[in-house]
């Protein structure tokens, strides 16, 4: 880092002539030396080379043009309109500088209103040659070549011969493969997020033979569950619900949005246009509806719609959280520490942080209208033809969705005094940190916009969307990403793992055109990602977390898979893709600690049975089902989520009546099929797997104990069936002994609540 420096000795001459009243004009050789040198004395511990309070500095001559955060310093000839001469006096609402320590003295105000007045002359502005912090993450990513390992043949490909050749460095293994069976489930619930169907595995176990597994990914790849499941994962980050937050939490219709992420995800739509249509796709040339549905992703920020509420301020807060959500999405920065102060670790300054404001504050919130909706029903005033009663076309609500729209007029950014937007500071325009590579230039030196944003976040010149996806993705493979802190790939956070597989995958995915499912069939068909999750006692002490990928992960499923396994495995899902989102059943009182109660109604029929991904979304009362098990609050963006295990999950499990249903519809199952092992067909629905004989052999013992304690309680049997809602009514009415019948239920809902169940080998 350069900047003017001041030699001791001048420095010390500078001074001593000023005090003595030999000081020089502004206009002749050294003037402005001697403002420099009084600013030395008195301000550079808060606005000097190390520390730029407010992001002033007054050591250079380009500081002093530039000002801060609360606008220009200067006003050349006109002293009382100069900010600096009134923060040295405390006048013109400014606090007096400087805040600790002696102030100016009578001569040293002197000296500085001189200065100004005969034009606040000083060398040319250059400014101070920051240098860029050698931190991996800011530089670009690099074409690393794909390792020589000591087993070649254990290499499927590429990422194996990077894994390997670590392992080859620390004197490590792999583990085998997982048998075929492990493997297809695993695979099946990591791209579907459902278990797959055991009829269906043997038969692609027995028809393709040792190309099984390859064809078995092919197929998931392009089943709609696909989409659905990724969906999930993206709604995370994009923080979202079906209801506005806050104490209101009104409803909102936000489910266009999630379908069009579905929908472009089973398309495979290419990451970078994913990216651009999510950000700006109302300011594409020609934009589509679907386009502008696209731009839904930053709308899912909280509303505040309480009496008496200042509808800039939370306007400014919905801004703050587009900064934040971005940065964390795309980025991998926490570019929000910004927004009060300059980033107290990375290389953001405050500046920095409103000039990236700026892109997002110059848009309106509109609600698009989607289609007409006109539907037909009859009505008492309807008019004959042919002697018949006409029904006539009546209007229903539009869908609508909400989205954003570019302002004709745009608004002025300032930088907010201390992050508190009733503090405008200096105006900036939209720009992107000075650490990562530039903006393109735009046509005709037009200001940048959002999708100039966009462009710049999927540029190949950027170091860090490309690593921070497939990072992100490698987690949900592996359960730990190759950057640990994948939501902080700033000074602070961890290096990768394996730092030339990260950025040979990044290279990869922007060379295979963005394709997520690419990227998705290159780790699940590599040799690393088959191995056994088998517990290993030389990893114990070695690599306890398996960093080095000497092993899988078991990894309990996550809160919607939890829900989705059990209605696969009882018979009762509903494949129904997209729509408005829907109401199961759920325990009463759960809104009783809101301000607004919003009732819940259970869907009756096939919506009750539908993907916990559709399942509303109330922020102020979330799906108790789905927060059990770690579901995120849509309050900000989730990048990762959590992983507990707690005595409410296995409770849940057992009594909420969701699951109840479930239990009830596979005994339903097994006797509508005539199974003859009941317990055997319910364990292989449940764990795509047969049961040992140790573990057949203890299933129907306890289908016998329970059988034989029912029959001597039939009012225990009968009320257990009633317990069921729709299936139980159904399996009441099918028949056989009612303790039979209960006891099967029983089964049913211990198989269910096994740690097996709820893991993914």
């Amino acid at each position: 880092m350069t900047w003017l420096v001041f030699h001791p000795v001048l420095l010390c001459s500078v001074m001593a002539g000023a005090m003595d009243g030999m000081t020089p004009k502004a206009n002749e050789p050294g003037g402005f030396q001697a403002i420099q040198a009084i600013f030395a004395t008195k301000c550079a511990a808060c606005h000097g080379p190390e520390k730029q309070r407010a992001n002033l500095r007054l050591d250079t001559p380009a500081g002093f043009h530039a000002g801060g955060d609360s606008g220009p310093l200067l006003e050349p000839g006109k002293p009382d309109a100069s900010r600096l001469l009134d923060s040295i006096l405390g006048k013109n609402g400014q606090k007096r500088m400087p805040p600790k320590g002696d102030p100016l003295t009578e001569k040293e105000v002197a000296l500085v209103r001189a200065w100004i007045t005969e034009g606040a002359k000083m060398p040319a502005a250059q400014s101070p040659q920051l240098e860029k912090p050698e931190h991996w993450a800011f530089q670009p990513v690099t074409t690393p070549p794909v390792p020589s390992v000591g087993n070649p043949a254990w290499v499927r490909n590429p990422i194996d011969a990077f894994v390997l050749a670590r392992l080859d460095r620390e004197g490590i293994r792999p583990s085998p493969d997982a048998d075929p069976v492990t493997l297809m489930r695993r695979v099946a619930l990591d791209l579907t997020g459902l278990p797959p169907d055991p009829v269906l595995v043997r038969s692609f176990l027995k028809e393709h033979g040792t190309h099984s597994y390859e064809r078995w990914v092919d197929h998931l790849l392009a089943q709609p569950s696909y989409g659905e499941r990724w969906a999930r994962v993206w709604l995370d980050q994009a923080r979202y619900a079906d209801s506005n937050g806050y104490s209101i939490d009104a409803p909102r219709s936000m489910w266009p949005w999630r379908d069009w992420v579905i929908q472009a995800l089973n398309a495979d739509m290419p990451f970078d246009r994913f990216t651009i249509e999510q950000m700006a796709g109302d300011l594409l040339p020609g934009a589509t509806t679907e386009q502008k549905v696209a731009t839904g992703f930053h709308r899912n920020t909280q509303i505040n719609e309480e009496g008496g509420v200042d509808k800039e301020q939370f306007r400014v807060e919905s801004v703050f959280d587009r900064v934040a959500t971005t940065g964390a999405v795309w980025t991998g920065l926490t570019l929000g520490c910004a927004q009060c102060h300059n980033h107290k670790f990375d290389p953001v300054s405050q500046r920095e942080y409103y000039r990236f404001f700026a892109f997002f504050n110059n848009q309106d919130e509109p609600a698009l209208t989607l289609q007409p909706a006109v539907l037909a029903r009859e009505q008492p005033e309807a008019k004959e033809k042919d002697g018949k009663k006409a029904k006539p076309k009546v209007e229903k609500p539009a869908v609508t969705t909400l989205v954003l729209a570019e302002r004709s007029a745009p608004r002025e950014t300032k930088i907010f005094l201390g992050g508190d937007f009733t503090r405008p500071g200096m105006p900036v325009d939209a720009g992107t940190p000075a650490v990562l590579p530039p903006l393109e230039q735009t046509a005709g030196g037009k200001k940048p916009n959002r999708l100039d944003l966009a462009r710049w976040l999927v540029s190949r010149s950027n170091p860090l969307t490309a690593r921070v996806q497939v990072n992100r993705h490698w987690g949900h493979f592996f359960g730990l990403p190759l950057v640990e802190t994948e939501n902080d790939f700033g000074i602070q956070g961890t290096p990768p793992s394996h730092p030339d597989l990260l950025d040979w995958l990044a290279n990869r995915f922007m060379d295979d055109g963005w394709s997520m499912k690419k990227l998705h069939r290159l780790i699940v068909t590599s040799a690393t990602y088959r191995q056994s999750s088998d517990h290993r006692a030389d990893l114990e002490t070695r690599d306890p977390r398996n960093k080095l990928l000497a092993r899988q992960k078991r990894m309990r499923l996550e809160a919607e898979a939890v829900r989705d396994s059990a209605l696969v495995a009882s018979g009762l899902y509903t494949a129904k893709l997209g729509g408005p989102s829907v109401f199961p059943p759920q325990p009463p009182g759960v809104d009783q600690f809101t301000q607004v109660k919003r009732p819940w109604v259970a869907n009756e029929g096939p919506d009750r049975y539908r993907r916990g991904l559709y399942t509303h979304f109330w922020r102020a009362a979330p799906y108790p089902g789905l927060t059990v098990f770690d579901a995120p609050d849509a309050g900000t963006t989730c990048t990762r989520r959590n992983k507990s295990n707690t005595p409410l999950q296995a409770l849940t499990l057992l009594n909420d009546q969701a699951f109840g249903e479930c239990a009830h519809g596979l005994a339903l199952r097994v006797g509508r099929e005539g199974a003859t092992d009941p317990a055997a067909r319910m364990f292989e629905l449940a764990m795509s797997r047969q049961p040992e004989p140790p573990e057949l052999d203890r299933l129907n013992r306890f289908l016998a104990l329970e059988k034989q304690r029912l029959a001597e309680n039939p009012k225990a049997a009968d009320q257990l069936l009633t317990q069921g809602g729709p299936p139980g009514r159904d399996l009441n009415g099918q028949p056989g002994a009612a303790a039979d019948k209960a006891a099967r239920v029983l089964l049913a809902r211990l198989i269910l609540n096994l740690d097996e169940f709820i893991t993914r080998e």
